[in-house]
């Protein structure tokens, strides 16, 4: 009888099976497009995140985007395609209840994608963003594997603005922040951060940091915002480290404006007239529509395309803090922080770590742990910004000519002058000197030719290598230039047959 029982259920099992597998799904029930000066944007919109794989091909361009477990309850078909680089989009089915959407392209694209979390009145959603690959005079495309020659000139000799980044270590002053079990302050640790921050950035060319302190001094949030707004900063980063009463509580964190919080300060700039010119460069003092409504609209649309780039910003930042130890939270969390509220500049807050967790404390006042916090958070603005630059900077230039090494920016240096020497010979010299003199150059010469020999030998043996592996925002052009090489060297190092790779792929890199 117990056989009997145990056959029923596992019989019941199987057949519920593919309902309990299609509950599990999540269900995309809308979708909208957007064209934007730079970019198109793809918004899915679905019951619960998602798990996606995004990826290009070529002959003919498009763009492929795989979803795990999902099913399409919409028709991307009715889509206006019009004044979009999209010629059409088609959907498939593929095993295991996964989604294939694949978009064709009248170009080459570049794709992105990233998660929003539900707010307010907004739901789970996919954002893909595709922006053109755009050629250049100087890339030679065969059997599309594109050679890029440098160009001779300098191009910061072009005009080419750099990227602002402001720092802001939070408290300072009067205001200590939290406190470890040593008595380790906040707002000491927080400084030393950005201060390597800062020097990391200032050694990079094409980026502009500014801080909002520099020394153990009380400054306001609201002016810490002032401070941005002042510089004309491209992006915000406030520099933390978090407390809580369980000491076991460890990781770090980053975080970006919630809708909540976007729309508290939406009504505050409604309320404050002085803020009506400072809107991304647009002045809304001069619309002809003097009413509220429209100046709402533009505020939110700002505030929409902000919180998005920050959470894209913070997702790089976190793949790269990942390596330097373990997160609190495996994505970008939001929330209401005043200091992430500029509705037109990008901003994201890193908690470091948990300075009330008696190791991380440890951590934090080391200054060796301090400087690779601040490496990573320096890769990971980097990488994005290397993504998506800002029209008109040196990094925009690079990407526009196709340069995948980001070395090429370091500043040209003016050729050293070399000391004159003279061809006439001294009237009074000894036979002896002269002899002497031939014997040192004889020694000097076989030395040189010795020291020639080793480095032929040292450059036939073979390159050290070391694994690498691949984190959130990395690409193989980032990796490439990260680890002194070409993206032609990476991909025949791995056997790779195109540029694609995915979060947590072990690559064999130069050592």
């Amino acid at each position: 009888m117990t056989v009997y029982l145990r056959r029923l259920v596992i019989i019941g099992l199987l057949l519920c099976w593919p309902l309990l597998s299609l509950a599990a799904m999540a269900k995309i029930s809308s979708a909208r497009i957007s064209s934007q000066p730079h970019k198109t944007r793809l918004v899915l919109v679905s019951d619960k995140p998602v798990k996606y794989r995004v990826f290009a091909l070529n002959k003919p361009q498009r763009v492929v985007l795989d979803i795990q477990n999902a099913s399409l309850q919409t028709n991307l078909k009715h889509l206006s395609l019009s004044k979009t680089p999209i010629k059409s989009i088609r959907t498939a089915k593929r095993p295991n209840h996964h989604l294939r959407i694949v978009i064709d392209v009248k170009q080459a694209m570049h794709p992105s994608a990233f998660l929003l979390a539900p707010e307010m009145n907004y739901r789970d959603r996919l954002v893909l963003d595709l922006e053109p690959v755009k050629s250049h005079r100087h890339v030679v495309t065969h059997n599309s594997r594109p050679t890029v020659v440098k160009s001779a000139l300098p191009l910061k000799s072009a005009g080419r603005r750099d990227i602002i980044v402001v720092i802001d270590p939070g408290h300072g002053g009067k205001d200590p922040g939290a406190s470890g079990p040593r008595g380790t302050h906040e707002k000491r640790v927080v400084l030393d951060i950005s201060r390597d921050l800062y020097h990391l950035l200032k050694k990079q060319p094409g980026m502009k940091p500014v801080m909002t302190r520099n020394s153990d001094q009380y400054i306001s949030l609201r002016t810490r915002l002032r401070i941005a707004r002042k510089d004309k900063a491209d992006m915000f980063v406030a520099i933390h480290a978090d407390a809580y009463k369980n000491r076991s509580a460890h990781g770090a964190s980053v975080y970006a404006l919630s809708q909540r919080g976007a729309s508290s300060e939406a009504a505050r700039w409604l309320a404050e007239k002085e803020n009506y010119s400072e809107l991304g460069g647009v002045d809304l003092n001069s619309l002809q529509d003097q009413g509220q409504m429209l100046r709402s609209v533009l505020i939110d649309l700002s505030q929409t395309a902000t919180i998005a780039q920050s959470v894209e910003i913070g997702n790089s930042v976190l793949g790269q803090l990942s390596r330097v130890g373990k997160l609190h939270h495996n994505k970008v969390e939001q929330a209401r922080f005043v200091v992430l509220k500029s509705p037109d500049i990008p901003s994201i807050l890193v908690e470091t770590g948990f300075i009330s967790n008696p190791r991380e404390e440890r951590n934090l006042d080391n200054p060796k742990y301090r400087i690779k916090l601040a490496k990573a958070i320096f890769a990971g603005i980097k990488n994005y910004f290397m993504k998506n630059p800002p029209r008109g900077t040196l990094f925009a230039a690079m990407k526009e000519q196709g340069v995948t090494n980001y070395a090429l920016l370091k500043p040209v240096k003016s050729p050293a002058s070399k000391a004159h020497t003279s061809t006439h010979k001294p009237k009074h010299v000894s036979t002896a000197k002269a002899n002497s003199s031939k014997k040192a150059a004889a020694k000097k010469q076989q030395l040189s030719h010795k020291k020639k020999v080793k480095t032929k030998t040292k450059a036939k043996s073979k390159p050290k290598l070391q694994r690498y592996k691949v984190a959130r925002g990395d690409s193989l052009s980032i990796i490439a230039e990260r680890q002194h090489t070409s993206i032609r060297s990476l991909r025949k190092l791995n056997h790779l047959y195109s540029n694609n790779i995915y979060v947590g792929q072990i690559l064999k890199v130069p050592a």
